[in-house]
């Protein structure tokens, strides 16, 4: 319509730049400023690691988009336990109030609160969400347990306790109220809004399989992805005469996998390769000590780190095979698509998106299990052949950005003429606060605070 008013959407991220580095402030960083571009006018809202000693937003500006940044008043508010915050909820509705904007788009609850679902629908402002992981049905975040193997076991109580992050001085009484509370106020969000995007389908299959939500609710919607190689000459060798080489690219923590990895190419060094072979391992570690950890169990070895990379050493990497042996439940993962753009096939954990994504252009693994990888590679290096028709089957990488942007608009469109879920349960705010006294009793007592005087 001419002269009609852009339409304006909230955007609401658990950290941002500079404070803040991940996938979800990444996609943010890009979509923003082509939404802009596109006629939206958008704002951002990002929660922060600082905590204040009253909860309190900070107005500030990001790549040209006004941010607020909320800071919280308690300390450890990653934890389940501390996911609904009272005063973080006023502060959301007084902003919702003074900016109010035509839909809320929520990317994640963790260091805000887990009611800005229930808060914007209230105030009648339509919301649309995007499940960027699992955490939602699970205590721990990434459903990897408490001895760093993949978890698959059901969402509750019966499963979660023993596993979930406790201070330890609380009852086992409060820990599985912590659960039940957190697994339903959840649910409640992720039934409340309009719409319930997910990066990948297996993504709605575990979630709705854990949190009891029907299949209809959630909405495919790939991530954006800007080609990083476009220009850059990539670098394709002969296998004959040389040794295979077999590369990881990412973050290297133990949530990857990349133990798992290092460990299975190191035994299978220490027995005798089958055939010459390499491993590569680009990417920082995320401490130290797990860096010199995984120097120390490759000593001797073909395994190479290469630390820090860029895409143009990627591209000279003139690898043959990408491994991915996450033990997290991976719901996108942008290192596919950079494997996919590389025309190269994945060995991946038989996990999630992994899966799913990559197709017919993977070898699949179980995650976590040291022995079947082993025997994976050892497989691969023998025969090499097998990769040339697995190559053939590589898909192409996942859309770019503004392809991604029109069908997000479209699902704005659709979010905003679509009526509120109005029998979606709610979460008793009574229950809540019940929740946060048995929280105080029980650090008072731990603490030997006695009685006033």
């Amino acid at each position: 319509m001419v002269g009609a008013s852009p339409v304006k959407v909230l955007h609401v991220v658990h950290g941002y730049f500079p404070e803040s580095f991940g996938g979800v402030e990444s996609y943010a960083r890009a979509l923003l400023p082509a939404q802009r571009q596109a006629g939206i006018d958008v704002l951002l809202l990002s929660g922060s690691m600082q905590p204040w000693e009253q909860c309190g937003l900070e107005r500030l500006e990001a790549d040209g988009v006004p941010l607020y940044r909320l800071h919280r008043d308690d300390h450890y508010f990653d934890h389940h336990a501390k996911a609904w915050h009272p005063g973080v909820e006023a502060l959301v509705r007084d902003l919702l109030l003074r900016e109010r904007p035509d839909l809320v788009h929520v990317h994640h609850w963790i260091r805000l609160t887990i009611s800005w679902v229930e808060v914007a629908e209230d105030l009648g402002i339509p919301t649309v969400l995007t499940l960027h992981d699992v955490s939602a049905t699970c205590p721990r975040a990434f459903r990897v347990d408490r001895d760093g193997h993949s978890c698959s076991r059901a969402f509750g109580v019966a499963h979660c306790v023993p596993c979930a992050p406790r201070y330890g001085f609380e009852s086992d009484a409060e820990l599985r109220e912590g659960i039940e509370l957190f697994g339903a106020s959840t649910r409640s969000e992720i039934l409340r809004a309009r719409m319930v995007l997910v990066n990948d389908a297996s993504t709605a299959d575990l979630v709705r399989n854990q949190l009891d939500i029907p299949a209809e609710r959630f909405v495919a919607l790939p991530l954006p992805y800007a080609r990083r190689f476009a220009g850059t000459p990539i670098a394709r060798t002969a296998r004959a005469g040389r040794p295979l080489r077999i590369g990881y690219f990412g973050n290297v923590a133990r949530h990857k996998g990349v133990p798992v990895l290092v460990e299975a190419f190191a035994s299978l060094c220490a027995q005798g390769l089958p055939a010459p072979a390499e491993l590569h391992v680009y990417g920082r570690a995320e401490t130290d000590a797990l860096d010199a950890e995984l120097r120390a169990r490759a000593a001797g070895w073909p395994i190479v780190f290469h630390g820090r990379y860029d895409t143009h050493e990627l591209a000279a990497a003139d690898l043959d095979l990408a491994a991915f042996p996450s033990l997290a439940f991976e719901t996108f993962s942008f290192v596919l698509d950079e494997a996919f753009e590389l025309g190269l096939p994945v060995m991946v954990a038989d996990l999630g998106a992994l899966t799913s994504r990559a197709s017919g252009a993977a070898l699949r693994v179980p995650p976590g299990d040291v022995a079947a990888w082993q025997r994976a590679l050892a497989d691969v290096i023998a025969r090499p052949t097998q990769l040339d028709a697995l190559r053939q089957r590589v898909p192409p990488p996942a859309p770019p950005l503004e392809q991604h942007v029109a069908a997000l608009s479209a699902i704005y469109d659709q979010s905003r003429a679509a009526p509120p879920q109005a029998t979606a349960p709610r979460v008793d705010w009574r229950r809540r606060a019940a929740f946060l006294l048995r929280q105080r009793e029980a650090a008072q007592r731990r603490a030997g605070i006695g009685g006033p005087s």
